[in-house]
């Protein structure tokens, strides 16, 4: 078969990367010679041939008196390739949270950056609330959006306030009235500087951010918190401020 020239455009480069992601990969790693690719990739010598050749002829790698090595652009792409394909890993391990989100919901792709994806299933039910109970207990200024009331929360919330911490958290008034009910201290804990807004619209999910440092979206279930996503990312913990005091603003301050 003839050689035919790679296509140099953006759609071209996709491609190659798609298809040479291995090869740019053991390059990156200092892996040079055609015989270390060929064992470290596991393939065919023609393979790593025909890979070679793209990939120089797209100028991604150069020859060198040692063997092969990436071009600047050939490290660049190998990183944006790597990052992304990692992403889109997050973004499988996180369709159970994003599942149940809203198609509007606005959720930022820097949602996926420095993210960690927690969910329940039979044999952990209780991952999602462990991490979040553990973000939650280094963190000082806490506002939420909660859609569910979940009473188990009250006396750490309260506690907290009376310590010294900030706690924000906006609720459905359905929800509000359940926790006035159920939580014998909840005028206390409003007293003690619990700042509480119950709005009356559906939150669409839940929200928390822990001290302008990191943001979590929740999902729930009958039994609780059912799945988490935590990023640390400035651009997801900015969206998430944001949503929070929107929605804050629309609510009344119990």
């Amino acid at each position: 078969m003839s050689w035919v020239s790679p296509d140099g455009s953006a759609e071209g480069l996709g491609e190659a990367l798609d298809t040479r992601g291995p090869l740019l990969t053991a390059l990156a790693a200092g892996v040079g010679t055609k015989r270390e690719l060929r064992d470290e990739l596991g393939v065919a010598r023609s393979t790593v041939y025909k890979g070679l050749r793209e990939l120089t002829t797209l100028g991604l790698v150069r020859e060198t008196a040692d063997g092969y090595a990436l071009t600047a652009s050939g490290r660049l792409a190998e990183q944006m390739h790597t990052t992304y394909r990692e992403r889109l890993e997050l973004l499988a391990d996180a369709q159970s949270v994003l599942a149940s989100l809203p198609a509007d919901a606005g959720v930022p792709p820097a949602f996926l950056e420095d993210a960690t994806v927690a969910t329940a299933d039979r044999h952990a039910p209780e991952r999602p609330l462990t991490v979040f109970e553990s973000l939650a207990d280094e963190a000082k200024d806490i506002r939420s959006l909660s859609p569910a009331a979940v009473p188990r929360f009250m006396s750490d919330l309260h506690e907290s306030v009376a310590a010294g911490a900030h706690r924000g958290i906006v609720v459905e008034r359905p929800a509000a009235e359940a926790l006035a009910a159920e939580y014998d201290g909840f005028d206390e804990a409003l007293a003690s500087g619990l700042a509480m807004y119950a709005i009356d619209e559906p939150l669409p999910f839940g929200l928390t951010v822990f001290d302008d440092e990191g943001a979590a979206l929740t999902t729930y279930d009958d039994g609780g918190v059912s799945g988490l996503l935590h990023s640390t990312a400035d651009g997801a913990v900015a969206w998430a401020r944001g949503t929070y005091e929107s929605y804050r603003e629309r609510g009344e301050r119990l």
